[in-house]
C-alpha cells in the first residue's frame, strides 16, 4: 500500500489561464494515486479560496468534488489538512466528498512510522503582520461574521481577488528584495521559519520519523539531527510536486501528463 502527499495546487486561482486544465491535471494525479490500494493526504491550499457559506460553496469545482466523492465511496481514505487558503470548511467536504478533515497539524501513524502532517502556515512564523492575518482568518468570530453577513458571490470575488493580489505582491521583485533584506537582517533565509520550527519540534518529539508539509511552494528535503526526515512539498501548479511513502521510504516526485 502506498501513501501520497500533495499540497498547494491553488485550484481556482485567477492567476491561471486555464483552471479547467489545472483541475483535470489534479484529477489525473488523483487517478494515478488511486490506481492501486492507497491513502491520500491533501496538505492544504488545494483550493486557492474555499469558503462554505450556509447555502453556497465555491463554484467551478463540481468535477473535482465528484471525483473525490467517487474515490472515497470506492474505499480510498482521503485526508484534507486545512491550509491558509482553504481552512473554511464547515462540513461539506466531509459530508459530500467523504474527506477526513484536519483543521490543524496532527500526528498520524502510517505503516508503523510516526508522521507529523500539516500545511505549514504559521509554523515558526515571526513576521507580525502574517501572524496577525493568520489570527484573524482563524478567528471563529471573524469566520462567523463573514459567513453570515457576506453575500456569497461577493465573498468569493473578494477571496479570489485577495489571493491573486497577494500572490502578485509575493512574487514581485520589490517584495523578494524586501524579504531578502529581512532574512539577511535576522541572519536567516527564506526557508528558515518552517525549517527551524521543524528542527525544534523534532528535538522535542524524537519519536517522530517524518514531518511533511507544504506552504513554501518550494521543495525542502533534509534529514534533521534527531534522524527525522523533513519534507516540504513543492507546489502542484507549475512543478507539480508530490511525495510517496511505501512503508519504508518517503521521496518527492513531480507529476507529468499530456493534459497541460
Amino acid at each position: 500500500m502506498k501513501h501520497y502527499f500533495v499540497a498547494d495546487s491553488h485550484l481556482g486561482s485567477r492567476l491561471f489561464d486555464d483552471n479547467d486544465a489545472k483541475i483535470a491535471h489534479f484529477i489525473e494525479w488523483l487517478n494515478m494515486a488511486t490506481a492501486e490500494e492507497s491513502e491520500i493526504y491533501l496538505l492544504g491550499d488545494i483550493f486557492d479560496f474555499w469558503f462554505e457559506f450556509a447555502h453556497a460553496i465555491p463554484p467551478g469545482f463540481d468535477r473535482l468534488l465528484d471525483a473525490l466523492r467517487k474515490k472515497t465511496q470506492n474505499g480510498t481514505r482521503i485526508h484534507f489538512f486545512c491550509g491558509n487558503h482553504d481552512q473554511w470548511t464547515y462540513g461539506y467536504l466531509q459530508n459530500y466528498c467523504g474527506l477526513t478533515v484536519h483543521k490543524t497539524g496532527e500526528f498520524i501513524e502510517i505503516e508503523g512510522k510516526r508522521f507529523y502532517l500539516a500545511h505549514g502556515h504559521g509554523l515558526g512564523e515571526k513576521r507580525r503582520i502574517t501572524r496577525l492575518l493568520n489570527s484573524i482568518f482563524e478567528s471563529p468570530i471573524a469566520q462567523w461574521l463573514f459567513r453570515h453577513l457576506m453575500i456569497p458571490h461577493l465573498g468569493y470575488a473578494f477571496g479570489y481577488s485577495w489571493s491573486a493580489r497577494n500572490r502578485k505582491k509575493h512574487d514581485s521583485v520589490e517584495n523578494i528584495n524586501r524579504h531578502h533584506n529581512y532574512y539577511e537582517a535576522h541572519n536567516t533565509d527564506s526557508n528558515a521559519f518552517q525549517v527551524e520550527w521543524a528542527k525544534q519540534f523534532s528535538a522535542e518529539h524524537p519519536d517522530v520519523n517524518y514531518i511533511v508539509m507544504g506552504h513554501l511552494h518550494k521543495e525542502v528535503n533534509m534529514r534533521l539531527a534527531s534522524g527525522c526526515q523533513l519534507l516540504i512539498l513543492d507546489e502542484f501548479y507549475e512543478n507539480y510536486g508530490f511525495a510517496t511513502f511505501d512503508g519504508s521510504n518517503l521521496w518527492p516526485e513531480n507529476f507529468e501528463s499530456n493534459i497541460l
